[in-house]
């Protein structure tokens, strides 16, 4: 007969503070912490140092370049993340296999583990160092880069689930490590290069066509265009600006996005639970 749920909710909230716990004694992720809450601080204090002001600036200037930052690395690290905790322990994985927990129930709770870990070190590193920009300089553009915590957060815990897929289909790290990089590097460079070799060869058909689905499939792309629009910068798109902004603000648009990105978690996930299920670890 199957355990009630909240028994194995239980289970899976055992696992997963384990896995926070553990995820956090790696203090390399308080240095990833510490260097975004620099970040943020020195971007605004010395932003305006080329015309010889110094001090506190508002967000806008922060939000725009911190972006690119956080649309490389914070992918990088779910990735990683993700990746080491299942197989980076065999000889762990295997004994808590054997214990009497549901393989489900143990991916679970390493997904929801390592998603908290990193989602805290980055609501202290951003969060730490915004809190520090508003009380100097005001909440000016406070919204943009609120979007700009909101969507590091969200690409974490996709980044994290893309993380199980890969290990559970390649359990052997040094495998399953290539293979993390390999989607990050087409996540953030070279997707975009083939969308542009896209237009190119697709003269005929309209950019709507061909820039909005794939903007919905890479998250990464995803990220950079909400918030560049949210900090009022969309004019940078050139002539797609219209159109996107057209499209992603109205109802619809919105509700594309929010199923674009649970689709991004639900099937990376769902194929993580069907392998890791069947494997013999």
């Amino acid at each position: 007969m199957p355990a009630p749920a909240r028994f194995r909710a239980l289970r899976a909230f055992v696992v997963a503070r384990e896995e926070y716990r553990r995820a956090l004694e790696s203090k390399w992720l308080f240095g990833f912490a510490a260097l975004f809450a620099l970040l943020v601080l020195g971007l605004s204090f010395f932003g305006l140092a080329q015309s010889g002001e110094v001090g506190f600036t508002g967000f806008a200037r922060v939000t725009l370049s911190l972006l690119n930052l956080v649309l490389f690395v914070v992918p990088l690290v779910g990735l990683m993340l993700g990746v080491t905790s299942v197989t980076g322990g065999a000889e762990s994985l295997s004994l808590l296999l054997a214990q009497p927990v549901s393989r489900t129930e143990v991916l679970a709770g390493k997904f929801v583990g390592v998603s908290a870990a990193v989602s805290v070190a980055q609501l202290l590193g951003l969060g730490g160092g915004g809190l520090v920009v508003a009380l100097n300089a005001g909440p000016d553009q406070l919204g943009g880069f609120a979007v700009l915590c909101g969507v590091s957060l969200g690409l974490a815990v996709l980044s994290v689930a893309s993380a199980l897929a890969i290990a559970s289909l390649w359990p052997d790290r040094l495998r399953a490590t290539g293979a993390a990089l390999a989607l990050w590097l087409l996540m953030v460079v070279a997707y975009d290069l083939a969308v542009l070799g896209a237009t190119t060869t697709f003269r005929g058909v309209g950019l709507q066509a061909i820039l909005l689905p794939a903007l919905l499939l890479n998250p990464v792309d995803l990220a950079r265009v909400l918030v560049t629009m949210a900090v009022g910068r969309g004019a940078l798109f050139g002539p797609t600006a219209a159109t996107l902004v057209r499209t992603l603000g109205t109802v619809p648009g919105i509700i594309a996005v929010l199923l674009a990105m649970l689709v991004q978690v639900a099937v990376p996930l769902a194929l993580a639970q069907r392998v890791f299920r069947r494997r013999d670890w």
